[in-house]
């Protein structure tokens, strides 16, 4: 017993120095800590001692949009793990070849196969009634749209009948499935010569042209003017059929309509059309059906949205090459030069150079030299 005794009596005496000699140590690091700046401390798993900087990686692998770009993100990622090692590759084994051939396929799948089953379910849209449901439909049509903005893709939706459900989505009683179809063929347009060809062909452009001044539904009339825009832009053959359907007309009105995107869109086409080279007649026939006097109006409201009025004074510096614009212009009525000037000084509170530069050309071209000839 007295050498038990003796032992737990020397264990508490080395506890004791122990607690001692920490407090003595949370003492002069509290002195310590006291005699210098603060400073934020890491997380508790985080090493002090460690002073490396995390960077990022140079050169990371760009982030994959499909299988094949995630197949060639994987590699480029493994590769740069492995920078020190010395990797031998191998030929594969036929077992694998076969394992990553079925692996591939269940992943992926047939675009043609797809856009056929799509192409079935709005064969028979015709016969849907205004009650009816057009969900699948709607589907069908996004699921169209998902794969033909690749331009090889549209055009195999051209070869493989594609083009024959515009008619009867264009005309359903569902605006869901009017707008959807002319989004189909904004995308299908878009860039590409060979569907837009194929759209004038068909038939479908005045039908557009109407949605865009006729339709009740307020997306359908956006959507339909997208597809115009995009049917026409880079495409002259095009501005052939804009005169025959009275086309210009149709922009007109959508520019002086309630709708503030059906303004923006139409705005932004003449805008397009006007600032495109080797388009003389082109500009004379807007000049001559009133488009400066309409500019002129639009940009004297001062509640004009700047999107739109940027457009409308690239229009104007677009017609500034004719002469029998530059008279339209210097009409006392239009009041285009005090409009211009009320225009810059906005443009110098929103800070905007390039818009400032183009009414002072505008102002430059028409104003400048006509002031010089009348005090000659």
């Amino acid at each position: 017993m007295g050498a038990a005794h003796t032992t737990k009596v020397a264990e508490r005496m080395q506890n004791s120095n122990r607690s001692v000699s920490r407090d003595e140590t949370e003492r002069q690091s509290r002195a310590s800590s006291s005699a210098r700046p603060l400073s934020i401390e890491g997380p508790p798993n985080m090493s002090n001692t460690d002073t490396r900087i995390l960077e990022p990686l140079p050169n990371q692998p760009r982030q994959p949009s499909n299988l094949q770009g995630l197949l060639r993100f994987a590699m480029e990622a493994t590769n740069s793990q492995n920078t020190t090692s010395n990797t031998q590759f191998q030929p594969m084994d036929e077992e694998r070849k076969n394992f990553l051939k079925h692996t591939l396929s269940s992943l992926s799948c047939n675009i043609i196969e797809e856009l056929q089953k799509a192409i079935k379910i709005l064969s028979n849209v015709v016969d849907l009634r205004p009650e009816d449901d057009a969900s699948q439909h709607e589907t069908a049509l996004e699921r169209i749209s998902d794969f033909v903005d690749n331009i090889d893709v549209a055009n195999d939706f051209y070869k493989i009948g594609g083009f024959s459900i515009f008619g009867p989505c264009l005309n359903s009683p569902h605006s869901s499935i009017r707008w959807r179809a002319a989004d189909v063929i904004a995308e299908l347009a878009q860039n590409n010569p060979f569907c837009q060809e194929r759209f004038l062909e068909t038939g479908l452009f005045p039908i557009l042209l109407n949605m865009v001044d006729t339709d009740p539904a307020e997306a359908v009339r956006i959507k339909a003017l997208y597809a115009v825009s995009c049917i026409v832009r880079e495409h002259p053959t095009s501005l052939k059929y804009m005169d025959m359907y009275d086309g210009y007309s149709v922009l007109f009105r959508a520019m002086q309509s309630s709708v503030k995107k059906l303004q923006i869109k139409s705005a932004f086409l003449l805008s397009s059309l006007c600032n495109k080279g080797n388009t003389t007649d082109l500009k004379l026939t807007l000049v001559n059906m009133g488009l400066i006097e309409q500019a002129a109006a639009l940009l004297a409201f001062t509640d004009t949205l700047p999107e739109i009025r940027d457009q409308l004074l690239n229009i104007l510096d677009g017609l500034t090459d004719s002469d029998a614009a530059l008279k339209e212009f210097r009409r006392p009525e239009l009041s285009l030069q005090s409009t211009l000037q009320r225009c810059i000084s906005d443009l110098k509170q929103e800070e905007n150079p390039d818009q400032i530069d183009v009414c002072y050309r505008v102002l430059k071209k028409v104003f400048t030299d006509h002031d010089i000839n009348q005090e000659r």
